[in-house]
């Protein structure tokens, strides 16, 4: 996370961090109070946007698209997920979508997360 703060900027959505905060308390039972360290940490280190708004047939999970409206909100070069059914996308708009080993071969310091902010 350090290397991903310091040479990119990490751009989130309010419907990320809650998807964030639901995933950490009910399929790997954090305490709430580390949930909640989690997700202020995070709203303090990253650029939030409100998700474009897409065709509900962007992806095959409905669910994800404010995902994608978050990507292309922030004007991401990369979506970086592990989930299935985004990365079946392979990109979008033409934004690439890799898993996270996938970012790290590629070299962190060779592709911004979202272009500089001014």
């Amino acid at each position: 996370m350090e290397d991903v703060l310091l040479h990119h900027e990490l751009v989130l959505s309010e419907y990320i961090l809650e998807e964030l905060a639901r995933t950490l308390r009910d399929k790997f039972a954090y305490p709430e109070q580390d949930v909640r360290a989690v997700v202020t940490f995070l709203k303090s280190a990253c650029l939030r946007v409100e998700p474009a708004s897409l065709p509900p047939d962007s992806c095959r999970d409905p669910r994800d698209v404010p995902i994608l409206g978050t990507t292309v909100a922030g004007n991401a070069d990369l979506l970086v997920t592990v989930d299935r059914d985004l990365l079946t996308l392979g990109s979008f708009r033409p934004i690439p979508i890799v898993k996270p080993g996938q970012f790290w071969q590629q070299g962190t310091a060779d592709t911004d997360l979202v272009p500089p902010t001014m």
